[in-house]
């Protein structure tokens, strides 16, 4: 059998798209698990839990499915896969490139106390950081401490949800909070560590059975989180770096289905791949101006996916065709390019043979892709951008449309100009088959080169090679070829780029909510007890609520933030909430309900302040004072007044100026009204200016009566 060379190259010669089984000895993925089975002093309903494992998946677009286990070629991800929970026994390890937003793994959960620690692992490390947080789907912001700031996880002033996270370097070392609450997990001989993962710790408190629904609405909150990915070995720099260039990516992911490092320069052309990186961090126009990045990468990748199917994820959203080089090494070049390297010309003799004939055919053309990507403008959501060919649909008489998946893809913009070369890659106008001399052994490298027919017809156009064999014996290249449009690479945005990313409105969350219009007036019980009575209606309009609606009402004294719940009155539109105690200020708060969705709380601008008498008493009948030794007496007589509740009396030293708190004697006197008093008062020795004030229940005073002169001796 003839040798071939294509045996060297990691593409199947018979589709130049189509990676070949990789090597075998190089270090295959594994699965990541929780070995915590063996854990001393934990129930086996626990042990169970941990056996089973349970799994929120990623909204980047995570899809593992209940049998993932036992599936040999996992399906591409999906987005309306996202925010799923599944129990299986093994879940993938998985790896992020790019800014993206992801779902967790829960590795450990077990309660300690009040508090439930849950464990969750992201994905493998070290990633280059967490951006921000979102639990329930809803952004949250962490103090320096973890702590969840949003007012729904707080109560009594006590903050009840926390994440710590580690980046998932190898020198992670267990969370301090965990192995405070669990401290048989801190075995010296096998630490509780996940070395080279990255991590996240939450932990979640326990609240009151009324606050349960208001703080935890659907029980335990799910997480998802925005993270910079993974730190690959960049070759232009020879660092690790934070990066979303694809084809450093690309780089990245090679190194590690083949278990190659960065010294790997014998099994590696890193040149070759640092051309590709400077190719993709190209500029290219848009058609709202200014540029972007060629080609970008962001998303995740799962590790139990054939290690191909890895390195395809990538290469498809970047046009790169890895391959093996004649020196051995693993390299990379553009897979449809329109720039050839060579020419092979009939009159020079290098047409041995050659069969062509048309490319598109009927069964498998299309003129229009439909991309599959994430659109990081919408929350890296699956989207869907189109590039279609005009002049291609015209001949075909109707639109013909052939989905292309781009799951790592972060912009529509590259996805059209992805859908464009995917379109020019499998409409060629000309395939064929060709032998030409040795010289053509050139196109192992580069497969582009220049087909002249002339001088035997009128025919020259641009060709791809693949398949390529060579014949020792006769020493001839024969190969597969087909045209590559000359326009193939070129991008106009002012014309082709046909798709604009359409944000939804900015609307608010709570879009069905109903602003009202509250008053709080203090009243009396018939006990005399004060209480606070509210009532409501719509705001602005002053129309009375819609009976689908309910409220909640909570009191707290003011800037307490420990919430009680007043007794509503659903028809009336009304609630009170007592006793409360005069003289003190209240916060009060309200929300709306609707069909069991609870809306954002209401908070009232400023504290209502209890008064209960607002009516001054009259001013005394009578005042004097008298000496005495050791004390003094203050003599004075009241009104029939019932606004009157007590007297205070103050001394001052003869000539001074009054000051209430200072001169204040003792705590004011009850007295009743219509009655006159003689009250002793015990003093130091001196001559003083005595005052007497009349007060209400309220504390709003009277008429101030005196001064008059007294000597205690």
């Amino acid at each position: 059998m003839r040798p071939r060379l294509s045996d060297a190259v990691m593409w199947d010669g018979n589709d130049p798209r189509r990676l070949k089984h990789a090597r075998t000895g190089f270090i295959e993925g594994w699965i990541f698990y929780a070995l915590v089975a063996t854990l001393p002093g934990l129930s086996n309903a626990a042990l169970g839990f941990l056996a089973t494992g349970l799994t929120t998946l990623a909204t980047t677009g995570l899809s593992i499915a209940v049998n993932l286990a036992f599936q040999q070629k996992p399906p591409t991800p999906k987005a309306q896969d996202i925010q799923s929970n599944i129990r299986q026994a093994l879940a993938a390890r998985r790896r992020h490139y790019g800014r993206t937003k992801v779902g967790s793994v829960i590795v450990f959960g077990f309660r300690r106390s009040d508090k439930l620690y849950i464990l969750h692992y992201i994905g493998e490390g070290p990633i280059a950081g967490f951006v921000s947080y979102f639990l329930d789907r809803k952004p949250v912001t962490l103090d320096v401490n973890g702590f969840v700031q949003e007012s729904q996880y707080e109560v009594n002033d006590k903050k009840r949800v926390q994440i710590m996270t580690k980046l998932g370097t190898m020198a992670d070392e267990p969370f301090d909070e965990l192995i405070a609450a669990f401290p048989e997990l801190d075995r010296p001989l096998k630490p509780f560590r996940h070395r080279g993962c990255a991590m996240l710790l939450q932990i979640v408190e326990e609240v009151g059975q009324e606050d349960i629904t208001d703080v935890y609405p659907n029980n335990l909150p799910s997480l998802e989180v925005i993270i910079d990915g993974l730190k690959p070995f960049e070759p232009r720099t020879a660092v690790e770096a934070f990066s979303d260039n694809a084809g450093v990516c690309l780089l990245a992911e090679i190194m590690n289905v083949y278990g190659l490092t960065s010294t790997s320069a014998d099994d590696i052309d890193f040149d070759a791949f640092a051309d590709f990186a400077d190719h993709s961090d190209e500029a290219v126009a848009l058609k709202a101006g200014g540029t972007e990045k060629r080609y970008r990468c962001a998303g995740t990748i799962l590790m139990d996916a054939e290690n191909e199917a890895r390195i395809k994820t990538i290469a498809n959203i970047c046009n790169a065709d890895v391959y093996m080089n004649p020196e051995g090494k693993i390299s990379v070049r553009k897979r449809v390019s329109s720039t050839p390297s060579i020419a092979l010309k009939a009159e020079d003799g290098d047409h041995l043979s050659i069969s062509l004939e048309s490319g598109r055919r009927e069964q498998k053309k299309f003129n229009a892709v439909k991309v599959l990507y994430r659109e990081a403008l919408l929350n890296w959501k699956e989207n869907e951008a189109y590039y279609r060919n005009a002049a291609a649909k015209l001949v075909d008489g109707k639109e013909l449309v052939e989905p292309l998946e781009a799951g790592l893809c972060p912009s529509g913009t590259q996805a059209q100009r992805l859908g464009k070369l995917f379109f020019h890659e499998n409409n060629p106008d000309t395939v064929g088959t060709m032998v030409s001399g040795a010289q053509s052994l050139e196109l192992v490298v580069d497969p582009v080169f220049t087909l002249d027919l002339a001088p035997e017809d009128d025919l020259e156009f641009v060709a791809r090679a693949g398949g390529i064999e060579f014949d020792a014996n006769t020493q001839t290249v024969s190969f597969q070829l087909q045209s590559v449009d000359p326009d193939a690479e070129a991008w106009n945005p002012a014309t082709e780029e046909q798709n604009v990313v359409e944000l939804p409105p900015a609307l608010p969350s709570q879009v069905e909510d109903q602003i009202l219009d509250v008053t709080a007036t203090v009243g009396l019980l018939s006990n005399s007890a004060p209480v606070i009575n509210f009532s409501w209606v719509l705001d602005g309009s002053g129309n009375p609520v819609p009976d689908t609606y309910s409220q909640q009402v909570q009191v707290s004294v003011a800037g307490l933030g420990e919430w009680e719940s007043a007794t509503v009155n659903q028809d009336e539109d009304t609630a009170r909430f007592g006793p409360v105690a005069d003289g003190a200020a209240y916060d009060w708060r309200i929300r709306n309900i609707r069909g069991g969705r609870q809306f954002d709380w209401q908070q009232s601008a400023v504290p209502v302040t209890v008064t209960v008498d607002t009516v001054a008493p009259l001013a005394l009948l009578t005042f004097s004072a008298s000496d005495g030794t050791g004390q003094f007496v203050a003599n004075f007589g009241t009104q029939n007044d019932s606004h009157l509740a007590t007297v205070a009396v103050y001394k001052v030293p003869t000539g001074g100026v009054l000051d209430r708190p200072t001169h204040l004697v003792a705590p004011r006197y009850a007295v009743a009204p219509g009655i006159s008093y003689s009250l002793p008062i015990t003093s130091a020795v001196g001559t003083f200016d005595i005052y007497v004030e009349p007060f209400n229940r309220s504390s709003i005073a009277g008429p101030l009566a005196g001064p008059d002169a007294a000597i205690v001796t």
